[in-house]
């Protein structure tokens, strides 16, 4: 036998109704987090989608940077961007110091970067002149 038998079935009914309403806050309260969860990572996701076109700091140099940096680019992962650095280097050391890439469809030289990488990545290069000496800043 039980250890609390209800005697009422008054007290049974209302017991059982308390269990169902209990039970509707939880699921409301549950569906309100969610919400507020999807729309604070809808907000997150618009922000980091934003081009730095506005921001030159933002930007990245694919005549300069390193691979950690060229990997940030849309598309662009660790195989793409050490071909980049191959390249430039290659470049670079059979004409001297010289700029590589002077525009975003430069980029077309590297095997596995088409047109569609290229207009991906675009609003997030800068293309600076090299400086002289290795003791100039690069032209902004």
């Amino acid at each position: 036998m039980a250890e609390r038998e209800i005697a009422n079935p008054m007290e049974a009914g209302r017991s059982s109704a308390l269990r169902a309403v209990q039970s509707l806050a939880f699921l409301v309260g549950l569906a309100i987090c969610l919400v507020l969860t999807l729309g604070f990572a809808g907000r997150m996701l618009e922000h980091t989608e934003d081009s730095p076109a506005s921001n030159l700091g933002e930007r990245i140099n694919p005549n300069e940077a390193p691979v950690a940096s060229l990997m940030r680019l849309p598309q662009i992962g660790a195989a793409r961007a050490r071909a980049i650095v191959a390249h430039r280097n290659r470049a670079g050391t059979s004409e001297g110091r010289v700029r590589v890439f002077r525009k975003a469809d430069d980029l077309r030289q590297i095997k596995g970067i088409g047109p569609a990488i290229v207009e991906d990545v675009r609003p997030w290069l800068r293309f600076d002149s090299l400086p002289r000496d290795g003791n100039e800043p690069p032209a902004r």
